[in-house]
């Protein structure tokens, strides 16, 4: 329960998007509206959160492709589990990918998401090759893990 009243206190305001805090049921849904449509992101808290991982999902899907936003649930999920990621700041990135997203940017190809989730910075490294875009720390940890320096899509050196 203290996690959700700390989302009830986070201002998140703007025109296009809300957030409603269920304690009965220990749900959060945030509505990002678009042209009068919406997508709502339910995000369910089970009764041992943080010790179990959250259910998150999407309804209606405003215009994005199903691929898109499973990427961006996988993101938010990683967000949360791994980075000890808060629940509101991982709801104000899914809200800012969805802004970037309208406004034209690409997510990056490794960690699927527009905004970094540590960092906040936008993919900006291009491949010369094939022209995606790359988070520096994304492609940084690709180098370093896959003990090579060329492209985690077309292979060709960058």
């Amino acid at each position: 329960a203290l996690f959700l009243l700390q989302i009830k206190k986070v201002d998140f305001t703007d025109d296009s998007f809300s957030v409603s805090v269920s304690k009965s049921v220990n749900e959060v849904i945030a509505t990002y509206t678009k042209d009068e449509t919406g997508m709502d992101l339910v995000i369910r808290l089970p009764p041992s959160y943080p010790l179990r991982p959250v259910d998150v999902e999407c309804t209606r899907s405003l215009g994005i492709s199903e691929v898109r936003q499973r990427k961006w649930l996988l993101s938010m999920m990683a967000f949360v589990r791994n980075q000890n990621g808060g629940l509101a700041e991982a709801i104000k990135t899914w809200k800012q990918n969805f802004d970037k997203a309208f406004d034209g940017v690409e997510e990056c190809p490794i960690c699927y998401s527009v905004i970094h989730t540590s960092n906040h910075g936008l993919p900006r490294l291009a491949c010369k090759t094939c022209k995606h875009k790359f988070h520096s720390a994304c492609l940084y940890k690709w180098f370093a893990t896959a003990h090579k320096s060329t492209c985690p899509l077309c292979q060709s050196p960058f």
